[in-house]
């Protein structure tokens, strides 16, 4: 089975990790592998950048975005690793979280996405945070949310 938790390291987020260990747990956990996935955004500041060569920009834009969604996977992946699950997947993109969360779903071959309800962003539907909602519509697999 493999489970994807999107993970922006978020109370909610963090909560949709322990929930999937019990998932996990519930299932067998020999038989489940844990993708993490961070989405970082495409948008970033520009500030830290002006002083660099043009051509250098959009590189260390894309260099320093991944090592910031490695370094936030760290934690959860100890957390499941620990757990003894088959294998943790630490995978971090650059772009709309949920375009490619359900793209991740997709070529990953997930079974299931857990979720929480809201993400560190400030912009938000009015119950569920905005790129939950788009994920429950765009993904064909079951859809755990978790407060």
């Amino acid at each position: 089975m493999n489970i994807l938790v999107p993970y922006d390291g978020s109370p909610a987020s963090e909560r949709a990790v322990e929930y999937s260990l019990r998932i996990a747990t519930a299932v067998g956990k020999p038989t489940v592998d844990v993708h993490l996935l961070n989405v970082q955004a495409a948008d970033a500041s520009m500030i830290d950048y002006l002083r660099r060569d043009a051509a250098d920009v959009a590189a260390h834009l894309v260099r320093d975005r991944r090592d910031a969604g490695a370094k936030l996977l760290e934690r959860a992946a100890k957390v499941v690793e620990a757990a003894g699950v088959k294998s943790v997947e630490r995978t971090v993109l650059i772009g709309d979280p949920a375009e490619l969360i359900s793209g991740y779903v997709d070529n990953a071959g997930c079974d299931m996405v857990v979720m929480g309800t809201r993400g560190l962003s400030p912009v938000g539907g009015v119950l569920l945070g905005s790129v939950t909602t788009k994920v429950i519509h765009a993904v064909k697999v079951p859809v755990t949310l978790v407060k």
